[in-house]
Parts: C-alpha cells; sequence; structure tokens
C-alpha cells in the first residue's frame, strides 16, 4: 500500500519537515508526487524557506530535485518563475513577499523540475494552501525548509511526516534517540483543563497565568524566550500554569519547573530544548501541555549519508519500530 493510500483521502493539506539536511525529505516529497500521479490526485505543492536547489546550499553535494508533472499547483517566488523556461499558467499574484518578490500561484502546463520558495509565515503558508485548494488541488504539501520545525504546527498543516536518518549522525543510537526526542516534543498531549482560557489567549498571541479557578492575567511581555525571571515575579500560590504563544526555550522552561507551574503552548513545534535538558527537566517534575496536538502520520528514514558513511537499513528501521509500534516508518528508498 502506498503512502497516499494509506492516509486513505482524509487530510487537505500535509508537511513534511526534516531533523536535517538530506535526511531524505525530498525524496519522500518526490515519492508522494509519484503516487499522486499514479492516483489522479491532483497536487499544490509549496514551501517555507528554499528548496529545490541542485546543490545541497548546506553540504554543496547534489540533491534529489523536485519534479512536478503537468497539472500540478504550484506556489512559489515570482523571480524564480521569470528567470525559468517552464510553462506555466498564473493562477494568482499574492501579497506575500520573498527576498524574490511576491509569492505566485501557478499551474504547471508540463512536467519540469521546480524550486520553491513560499511564504514565511504560518498565515502566508495557510492562505497559499487555500488559493491551492480554491484552484482545484486534492491536496497541499508543505516542503518545510531546515530549522523551520514551524511547518509542522496545526496551524500550518493537518498532517505531518518527519524525515531522519545518518546525516543527523555517526552514531545511530544517537540518530534513534535524537529523533525519538523530536518526536516526544511534537506529540506532546492536549491540556484538558480551562481550554476556552488557553484558546483566547492563543488566538490573541498573549502569554499569560492561569490559575485554579481558570481565571487569566495577561501579561506584557513580547516573547517567552529567557522571560522565566519576570515571569516568575507574577506568580501565585494559586498559579496553576503559564501559557505561552510562542518559542520556549529552557531558560524559561527551567524557571517554571521550579515554580512548580505547568506550562502551556500552542503546539509541538514551539519548544526548543536538547535531549539532555528535557530529560533534566523531566526528573524535575516538568509538565507540559499544547493547546493543538500536532497529527504526526510517518517518519521517513534515510540510512545513507552525504559524507559517504551509512546504516543497515533494516537496523535503523526496526530500531524505530521498536519505540514507535503506532507510527508508520518508511525507508523511501527501499
Amino acid at each position: 500500500m502506498g503512502l497516499l493510500e494509506s492516509l486513505g483521502g482524509r487530510y487537505k493539506t500535509l508537511s513534511l519537515i526534516g531533523m536535517v539536511k538530506n535526511a531524505g525529505k525530498t525524496t519522500l516529497l518526490n515519492e508522494l508526487i509519484h503516487e499522486a500521479g499514479d492516483r489522479d490526485v491532483l497536487l499544490g505543492i509549496t514551501s517555507i524557506g528554499f528548496d529545490g536547489e541542485c546543490l545541497d546550499s548546506v553540504t554543496k553535494t547534489p540533491k534529489p530535485r523536485i519534479m512536478a508533472p503537468g497539472g500540478t499547483l504550484i506556489a512559489t517566488a515570482r523571480d524564480l518563475v521569470l528567470k525559468s523556461p517552464i510553462k506555466i499558467e498564473v493562477l494568482e499574484v499574492t501579497g506575500f513577499e520573498t527576498i524574490l518578490g511576491p509569492v505566485v500561484v501557478f499551474r504547471m502546463l508540463r512536467a519540469a523540475y521546480v524550486e520553491l520558495v513560499g511564504p514565511r509565515s504560518s498565515e502566508g503558508i495557510r492562505e497559499v494552501s487555500r488559493l491551492m485548494l480554491k484552484w482545484g488541488a486534492d491536496l497541499v504539501i508543505v516542503d518545510g525548509a531546515l530549522d523551520r520545525k514551524s511547518s509542522a504546527s496545526p496551524a500550518v498543516a493537518e498532517g505531518v511526516f518527519l524525515s531522519t536518518g545518518a546525516a543527523l549522525s555517526r552514531d545511530m543510537g544517537q540518530v534513534v534517540q535524537k529523533t525519538l526526542h523530536q518526536i516526544a516534543l511534537l506529540r506532546l498531549p492536549r491540556v484538558h483543563a480551562h481550554e476556552a482560557a488557553y484558546e483566547a489567549l492563543r488566538k490573541e498571541g498573549k502569554i499569560g497565568i492561569i490559575d485554579d479557578s481558570g481565571e487569566v492575567c495577561v501579561l506584557d511581555l513580547k516573547t517567552g524566550i529567557q522571560a522565566g525571571k519576570a515571569l516568575r515575579n507574577h506568580l501565585k500560590k494559586s498559579s496553576r500554569a503559564v501559557f505561552f504563544p510562542g518559542a520556549v526555550t529552557y531558560g524559561t522552561l527551567v524557571e517554571m519547573v521550579e515554580a512548580g507551574v505547568m506550562i502551556v503552548v500552542t503546539d509541538g513545534s514551539k519548544v526548543f530544548i536538547t535531549r539532555e535538558k528535557y530529560l533534566e527537566l523531566l526528573a524535575k517534575g516538568l509538565e507540559i501541555r499544547v493547546v493543538q496536538p500536532i497529527n504526526l502520520l510517518g517518519l521517513s528514514i534515510n540510512p545513507v549519508a552525504p559524507k559517504g558513511y551509512y546504516f543497515d537499513p533494516k537496523e535503523l528501521r526496526e530500531a524505530f519500530e521498536r519505540h514507535l509500534g503506532d507510527l508508520l516508518v518508511i525507508n523511501v528508498y527501499d
């Protein structure tokens, strides 16, 4: 059974994110494009950040290119379209600016390789996805770029695939541990008390303290990064949790753990902490929940690194499957 068939048409938007460059994310995208062609599924494709380069922008090694069949809907920067010989039908010129001009939505009139530079914000991705669905896409795929795990957010896509592989480390054990840590963050559980209060704070983009009765104290702080000490000055004995709409890091998390309050974030893509620090805080009683859980659909693995070393594909897959019995694990090179 193919990946798209296993999804059963349940999703309109998917996001692909990678643990590291050369984790096989572009190969996974090309596999989904190939399956879509076989199943007469019309795709829309865009990206957060650059992709589709002939040479990897980090390692300078050749990387898979994105081949879009005729009929595919693409959202990318205008200047990339102008310099390309591909045959297209322009459908929309959006107001979302990139360093290469506004994002343009177009239909491929024949198969060709494409470069993707999409909107930089979740709001922009949502809008260009809506436009491509309006123009007939059955499924929109968002190609997340390096260090843009925000493309895993439920605000961007209904489902997510994570890619990992040998490029992450020469030590297979490290690859497995680091990836499982990221999966744990992406799959943080939903908060089940005072949901309306947290949702209101999320929509307003405000940091807030929630007490035992559900009362909210909105704070005048622009970011939760390194804000732990300032936050502690506002905590009371009745304070139950602190909500952060954006990113949180170890410095803030450790202060909240020491204060004995729960941390609530928008979704798991907003938490940035190493595995070692995360385990340290769990041992100290870290309690962390999300307002919008991420729907992680599967893990794709690449056992080969661009620097020439590789892992046994079966051994790598089985190492993940021992820990992820309920999550699809695929080697797109099989």
